[in-house]
């Protein structure tokens, strides 16, 4: 795996004497900055629903403190977790007062490392939940990688978490297919970065200011990771709403995979308002398909039966609604003989190429016909 000392050998760096100022500080101390935005802005409520947070991430939450939250994004010299990797930008952001503080804590040199960590270690002991943009997969192991290999022991990233790229996947995957930040951005707030700096780009950039020293190398990477930052809460503001008001989304694609999440996480009553609500046009199959395949596993036989002839009704006469009736019918409300009659209908829509449906249809019919007496 090769180190940041490696990297910067190929970008023509000697590795000995590093061209950045300050090496030789007795007492270093990373770079830091912050700005302040006001906090309304950010319609967070001052108190997060534990249930609402539960929703959103299936770990059980008490109910937090605006102020207990700390947003957090890294910006690193590699895409690894591995030990060579480092996250020389720490981005954080915590409500306090009445505005909502970016802070940004820069790694400028190899000895400035330690102080950043220490100054998040600090950071991280003064929150209760931490909210991140994958930080589960990627941020929080890396960043305990370095708290290790610095000598710092701490489990200040293993607190609670709510790792945002998991619960926006949950909403709008379905209709938005590309999850990532600034998709996000595009789609749920309609605007767009403008001149914003590739995240492939960034270890390059970052490697360009150690050989040169010119601070201005890193601005764009400041100004990426702090817009990062503020686009957490924001986020968060807009999944709490929709939470909190399944039937408001202005997509039927975001309620169906509202109720989708309602469902795993035991609300029924409500995830089967989102599929009856987003039962139209292109998503109606799909919505009629996931509430009778909730009310089966609710053993609602009969509501989930009433499901599947409504969607034969209305046309949507493919193999399935048939299939799932015969077996209602035939296992659950031992009704054979109408089980048998929807399930030669079934064989009419089969397709003869498809041999294991063809043999799986065949075997139910034959015995069918053996409880029925052959009528």
């Amino acid at each position: 795996m090769p180190t940041l000392r490696d990297k910067l050998k190929s970008y023509g760096t000697k590795p000995d004497r590093p061209v950045v100022q300050n090496l030789t500080r007795k007492t270093p101390e990373c770079f830091r900055s912050s700005e302040e935005t006001p906090r309304p802005h950010y319609g967070l409520p001052d108190v997060l629903p534990g249930d609402i947070l539960y929703l959103l991430t299936g770990q059980r939450f008490d109910d937090v403190p605006l102020e207990r939250l700390l947003f957090l994004d890294t910006e690193t010299t590699g895409l690894s977790r591995g030990v060579g990797t480092i996250a020389f930008l720490v981005g954080i952001g915590y409500f306090q007062d009445d505005s909502f503080i970016v802070e940004q804590l820069l790694m400028r040199d190899y000895d400035e490392e330690l102080p950043l960590l220490q100054t998040l270690n600090q950071r991280l002991a003064a929150a209760s939940v931490l909210v991140t943009f994958n930080g589960k997969t990627f941020d929080l192991p890396l960043l305990q990688n370095r708290f290790l290999m610095n000598g710092i022991r701490t489990r200040e990233t293993e607190k609670a978490h709510v790792d945002l790229l998991h619960a926006a996947r949950s909403v709008w995957k379905l209709r938005l297919k590309r999850c990532n930040l600034a998709a996000l951005e595009q789609a749920v707030f309609g605007w767009e970065r403008q001149d914003d700096l590739p995240g492939s780009e960034v270890p390059k950039a970052y490697f360009r200011y150690l050989q040169n020293g010119m601070f201005g190398e890193l601005e764009p990477i400041l100004q990426h990771n702090a817009q990062d930052i503020r686009s957490l809460p924001l986020l968060l503001s807009e999944l709490i709403r929709i939470y909190s008001a399944p039937l408001s989304a202005s997509h039927l694609h975001d309620i169906y995979s509202v109720g989708r999440v309602l469902e795993k996480r035991g609300q029924y009553r409500l995830a089967h308002k989102c599929y009856r609500a987003a039962d139209a046009g292109s998503l109606s199959r799909l919505s009629r398909l996931s509430l009778a395949d909730s009310l089966k596993r609710l053993r609602q036989y009969e509501q989930a039966a009433a499901v599947y002839q409504q969607m034969i009704a209305d046309g949507q006469c493919d193999l399935l609604p048939y299939v799932e009736l015969a077996k209602i019918y035939e296992h659950r409300l031992r009704e054979p003989q109408t089980a048998l009659t929807l399930t030669r209908k079934a064989l009419l829509l089969a397709d003869p190429r498809d041999e294991n449906t063809m043999e799986a249809l065949q075997k139910r019919l034959l015995r069918l016909f053996q409880k029925t007496g052959g009528k």
